[in-house]
């Protein structure tokens, strides 16, 4: 499934807290704030891990075709000279013909590469020669089937990490399920629950209902203000973002910092700030990225 959806689902689940923050008399199926920031905490550590294990197939599976890439040459070349070698001598080289040479995937590869050391094991000195077969200097039975050992490695790696990616998929699908479940039960029981034109209402239709088509525009801060000593208040919004970053530099500051990272609120306050020009800028976020970032906002706090 696409990680996309999952994260919109993730961020509904974070309206759905604020308006139960806000008003008290909205518990869809009479949960507590508590048991959704639990929901919301076990739905990110679900989504870390199938990362993480999506990331352990990937890295197994280019080890796997690496190694299978390596073998197949080894395959081809020691196969070729081997024919070429045992020429003469009709028994060998009947044998020989009968090496599957059809190798398209890495299993096919692996099987194809123990044929052939099944065989080379077997067989005599070349016609001509008093020392057992040996493709090229480098490249005697012992160090094939080191490339082919490997390639048997890299395979049982391979399946056991898609077995534990099978495994992440489905318990990111089960949390998903589990997730949809719950915000489609607040959204019902808070419009039913709230009239139209109630601030309840109107805090529950704005919970976003589908994912962003689009990046957000460029943020823009329509209050900035020192509404006391040491304080700061921002205002701002930007289209189609669905949360916010708000960046910060002080008077003594050489670059701006990220004071509030992927918070839903528009409106953002700072207390026991020094005195002086500070300096604000906000990017609007949502599932498609994140927006250009707004023009700088000057806060002069006494």
């Amino acid at each position: 499934m696409a990680t996309e959806s999952y994260d919109f689902h993730i961020l509904q689940l974070r309206y759905i807290r604020e308006a139960m923050n806000n008003f008290a008399n909205y518990r869809p199926d009479d949960w507590t704030v508590a048991m959704v920031d639990a929901l919301i905490a076990g739905a990110k550590t679900t989504r870390t891990s199938f990362i993480d294990a999506k990331t352990d197939l990937d890295l197994a599976m280019g080890g796997r075709n690496s190694s299978a890439n390596v073998a197949h040459d080894a395959c081809v070349s020691v196969h070729g000279i081997m024919k070429t070698r045992f020429r003469k001598d009709p028994v060998s080289s009947e044998v020989i013909a009968k090496i599957p040479v059809d190798d398209r995937t890495p299993a096919e590869t692996l099987r194809r590469g123990q044929s052939i050391s099944s065989v080379w094991g077997k067989l005599p000195n070349p016609p001509g020669s008093l020392t057992p077969f040996k493709a090229w200097d480098t490249m005697d039975k012992t160090a094939f089937d080191a490339l082919i050992t490997a390639l048997d490695q890299k395979l049982d790696t391979f399946t056991n990490e898609n077995d534990d990616f099978e495994e992440a998929q489905g318990n990111l699908h089960k949390k998903d399920a589990e997730m949809e479940d719950y915000i489609g039960a607040a959204l019902a029981q808070g419009r039913l629950q709230f009239p139209e034109g109630t601030p309840q209402r109107e805090v529950i239709d704005h919970i976003p209902t589908t994912p962003a088509q689009q990046a957000p525009a460029k943020a823009v801060i329509t209050v900035a203000t020192s509404p006391a000593a040491g304080e700061a208040h921002l205002e701002f919004s930007a289209n189609h973002a669905t949360s916010y970053d708000v960046l910060h530099k002080g008077p003594a500051d050489a670059a701006f910092a990220v004071v509030a990272d992927d918070i839903i609120q528009t409106v953002y306050n700072a207390t026991g700030l020094v005195a002086g020009a500070h300096e604000y800028k906000v990017v609007g976020r949502n599932s498609r990225g994140s927006g250009p970032e707004s023009d700088v906002s000057v806060v002069n706090v006494a």
